[in-house]
């Protein structure tokens, strides 16, 4: 039953059989097979078929979070032994892993060649105690509870746009935006909203909308002529894909920071410490805006 087990909450915490599949390294009918099973032992379904991926029940949502927490503590037991590299199981937010993080990991790795760096880029919320993760790079306002929480980039979005397509559309202000189609970031369904009411423009209903799954998908789409993106600043400025784009308005609205996230008990960790300093420090040379001492 350990391997029916696995196999759900691989499958549970990555919203996919096939995704569990690749994570387990078997194939995703027999990720499907061992959860078949699994529903069988327990006589009850535990996730949801949908059309793009799966969805825990209720009793499947309670099995989660117990086989999370058991196998997070397993990971974190085996990262601890004497007999294993250090590994450390980072979560990133995709853009600033793509725009920031993975350019600059020469340079962690050259300083620290014993720690083994494993990195998931995901948006879904966090659950450190449930799962296998030592650190995790999310965008908040700074209310993580119990989690210590270290700030290192404040941020803000303003629009961008293909130059053809800004004389195209002959946006002057943003009610312009009017007659242009936006790009959406499916996860952050409401940036666009809280733009347009800080630059003056609430209520701008665009002439179509398109949805992508991450910042990095929009700025691609956007120096595509799809349409209008938000960028995030600093990072975008620093992305190569920015180049080709424009902005076409001066404001930007602030709109959080990101921010370190750890478990108390794991501060003192020689991995998760090396990274936490390397991470600041680079941060604070390169003048993006890290401050302050890690705050609970």
């Amino acid at each position: 039953m350990l391997a029916d087990l696995q196999a759900f909450d691989a499958a549970a915490r990555l919203g996919s059989f096939g995704a569990a599949a690749d994570a387990l390294r078997i194939t995703a009918s027999a990720v499907s097979h061992r959860i078949r099973g699994l529903e069988r032992e327990l006589q009850t379904p535990l996730f949801a078929r949908l059309r793009h991926g799966v969805e825990p029940t209720g009793p499947g949502h309670r099995l989660a979070v117990a086989t999370g927490r058991a196998f997070a503590e397993l990971a974190r037991a085996t990262a601890a032994s004497e007999i294993s590299p250090r590994r450390l199981r980072l979560a990133v937010s995709p853009f600033f892993a793509t725009a920031w993080l993975i350019p600059r990991l020469p340079n962690f790795m050259t300083a620290h060649p014993d720690i083994e760096l494993i990195i998931e880029q995901s948006t879904r919320p966090l659950d450190l105690d449930a799962e296998p993760l030592d650190a995790a790079i999310r965008i908040g306002d700074g209310q993580w509870g119990e989690l210590t929480a270290q700030r290192l980039m404040a941020i803000s979005t303003t629009p961008v746009i293909a130059v053809a397509l800004k004389r195209r559309l002959g946006l002057a202000a943003p009610a312009d935006l009017v007659r242009a189609p936006l790009i959406h970031v499916t996860s952050f369904p409401l940036a666009w909203p809280a733009w347009l009411e800080g630059a003056g423009a609430a209520g701008v209903e665009p002439a179509q909308s398109v949805w992508v799954d991450s910042f990095g998908a929009a700025l691609q789409a956007a120096e595509a002529g799809v349409g209008v993106a938000l960028a995030l600043e600093p990072l975008a400025s620093n992305s190569a894909r920015a180049g080709p784009l424009e902005r076409p308005f001066a404001f930007c609205l602030p709109t959080g920071a990101y921010w370190l996230l750890l478990r108390r008990e794991d501060q003192r960790r020689p991995s998760v410490r090396a990274f936490a300093r390397w991470l600041v420090e680079t941060l604070a040379y390169e003048g993006a805006g890290a401050a302050g001492p890690p705050t609970a």
